[in-house]
């Protein structure tokens, strides 16, 4: 019992360190982004998602499988306002909102 109490602080303490990256492109659609998230620190297995700009409430566009990789990427994503959720092993969250314009001057 010891064991575990001393433990639990440690777990706790963890956090899902993260990088995001865009990369827009032209498309015959018009402008899409991949979008490539980068885990820095975290436990292991890792799901990403794309969602709606809304962190509680936002309905889930895209998600990968729980995967040991620490990079996961959205492809062809439109233009628009969204929250990027990544959760790890231990069940913590960690995102952020990211938008995709339309009109952005560093198209790749």
């Amino acid at each position: 019992m010891l064991f575990a109490l001393v433990l639990l602080p440690s777990l706790l303490s963890q956090a899902i360190r993260y990088e995001i990256r865009v990369k827009y492109k032209n498309s015959p659609s018009g402008i899409t982004a991949d979008i490539t998230v980068l885990v820095k620190e975290g436990t292991p297995n890792f799901t990403y998602y794309l969602m709606t700009n809304d962190p509680m409430k936002g309905r889930v566009l895209m998600q990968s499988d729980p995967s040991r990789d620490k990079s996961h990427v959205f492809k062809g994503v439109a233009p628009g306002k969204y929250f990027i959720k990544i959760e790890d092993d231990l069940g913590l969250p960690a995102g952020k909102t990211i938008e995709i314009k339309e009109n952005d001057n560093r198209q790749n």
